[in-house]
């Protein structure tokens, strides 16, 4: 933090105000070339599966963005989803690295579902700085920075600090592993979370994590736990759910969150958090 004096006054000021405010910027200028596909016809073309897509606004959303952060910070690192889907190569050390997902969401992006959004995530020294998400079809800007707490579109974002299963509302994913031993574990999570004595109010799929966490952040869901997706997927959101008071944990007891092991538990409360990893199998992905 940085500190600048006024009435006498110490008022603390974030260290990378300036990188925030061009990853504002950046995410808006990115909704220029976002909005205008959203109802018109796309290119579509599937990367690992037939359930992961990706469209030429995401090539060109994320080209936007690369060569606005690496002519203005060439020193920086820069980690993109479709960049490392064509190369892929994580570079991930203690640089400065800007994390971006152009479009989270692609399947919902092409078929005109509104939980979509482009996603940039600010590190130093492997620690999230700051999120910036924007979902441009629902006009929910997302933010969050260490120590400076989180908003959505100004407000201040505050968990429900909900503890208990049985009075929490979820979120999951299907993925894109479809195959029978991974879709059977999904199942058995999703059952195990549902059944009685202690069965959660309810499951929502919203094919987005990084919303998907956003929804945990700003209280609209308890918990949501997820395997398979990358860096990022939750690197942004993650650090907007802890500075809205929630948390992020490894689905493996007694493991730190490694934002290259693709596996996430988001919850409200630390307890509702060891609750959820109690319940779920995880499905193991090599790391990123």
């Amino acid at each position: 933090q940085h500190y600048y004096i006024t009435n006498n006054l110490s008022v603390a000021m974030f260290a990378y105000e300036e990188e925030y405010n061009f990853a504002l910027s950046l995410v808006k200028e990115a909704s220029c070339l976002f909005t205008p596909a959203y109802n018109s016809h796309k290119n579509v073309e599937t990367k690992e599966s037939s359930s992961d897509l990706v469209t030429e606004t995401d090539k060109a959303i994320e080209d936007l963005i690369s060569s606005k952060v690496k002519e203005k910070y060439p020193e920086h690192g820069f980690i993109g989803e479709e960049t490392v889907s064509a190369d892929g190569k994580i570079v991930f050390d203690d640089r400065p690295t800007w994390i971006v997902d152009p479009i989270d969401g692609t399947m919902n992006f092409v078929h005109c579902y509104p939980h979509t959004c482009i996603v940039i995530g600010f590190t130093v020294l492997k620690t999230v700085q700051f999120g910036v998400i924007y979902n441009p079809v629902l006009d929910q800007l997302f933010t969050g920075r260490l120590g400076f707490g989180a908003q959505l579109n100004g407000f201040p974002l505050q968990v429900t600090g909900e503890t208990k299963l049985n009075k929490s509302l979820l979120i999951c994913e299907m993925g894109g592993k479809r195959d029978a031993q991974t879709m059977a574990i999904k199942t058995q999570n999703m059952a195990a979370v549902c059944s009685e004595p202690d069965a959660c109010h309810g499951l929502r799929m919203q094919g987005s994590a990084a919303l998907n966490i956003c929804a945990v952040a700003c209280g609209a869901a308890d918990g949501y736990w997820e395997s398979g997706m990358h860096i990022w997927d939750i690197a942004a959101a993650s650090v907007i759910l802890t500075e809205a008071g929630g948390v992020v944990l490894s689905p493996v007891v007694g493991e730190q969150l490694d934002l290259l092991k693709r596996r996430i538990v988001a919850a409200s409360s630390v307890e509702l958090g060891t609750v959820l990893r109690s319940k779920i199998q995880h499905v193991d992905f090599p790391s990123d």
